[in-house]
């Protein structure tokens, strides 16, 4: 590979190769309502995009338990794995073609996900995701890792692949995705443009895109 090329793509998951935000939106709501007697309003919403569950757990229950926090992080997990059947949500096709292409340049394809350990386990299982990365290199579920906006998730991720920052690109989809990536000195960052994200604040940190563009553009995204 050239000198000064981008060598690795970090990918997020949620939002970002997985378009789920009704289904997760739909689940936070429904233990919403249960646990707290109220929806989320949509900014209260998008301001816990990029959180673990924990930490939306919590919100919805300040003063629970380990334990309640534990089963209401698990409870919103089972109705959201149950919409994602129902509804048949599939990894975008047009994100699937874009990690093709960078696999068929030796650029390395990695994933820094928020997402609890037990849904990334069931999309690497139904979303054959082990035919398009090596399953070493999905990172999620890691509670021993501070949640985006922390920069550490990507700092680990890209250490893990033996990479410096300035070798790696990002894509993310929410102001604290986007926010931890450029915190680790990526040398860029894009915003994968998806249901639900705030337009206005997320196109000041980063170009707003969708997967036809990175696809059709991506000699200049990978140089």
């Amino acid at each position: 590979m050239e000198k000064g090329k981008v060598k690795c793509v970090i990918f997020d998951f949620n939002g970002t190769l997985f378009f789920d935000y009704n289904e997760n939106k739909d689940a936070w709501n429904i233990v919403a309502l249960k646990h707290r007697g109220s929806e989320f309003g949509e900014e209260e919403y998008l301001s816990m995009m990029g959180k673990t569950d924990r930490r939306c757990a919590e919100y919805i229950k300040r003063d629970g338990t380990d334990q309640e926090l534990d089963e209401l992080s698990e409870e919103k997990e089972d109705i959201y794995l149950r919409l994602l059947v129902e509804r048949n949500i599939r990894l975008e096709k047009d994100a699937v073609s874009f990690i093709e292409e960078c696999k068929s340049r030796d650029v390395r394809v990695m994933i820094a996900s928020s997402a609890p350990k037990m849904n990334m386990d069931w999309y690497i299982k139904n979303l054959n995701l082990g035919d398009y990365f090596n399953i070493d290199d999905i990172v999620a579920g890691r509670d021993d890792i501070p949640s985006k906006p922390a920069p550490d998730i990507y700092i680990y991720t890209q250490r893990l692949g033996g990479f410096e920052g300035e070798e790696c690109i990002a894509f993310e989809d929410a102001p604290g995705g986007l926010k931890s990536a450029l915190g680790a000195g990526f040398k860029r960052v894009y915003a994968i443009k998806s249901p639900g994200m705030n337009l206005e604040e997320t196109g000041k940190l980063a170009p707003l895109v969708d997967w036809k563009w990175a696809l059709e553009n991506i000699d200049k995204v990978l140089a």
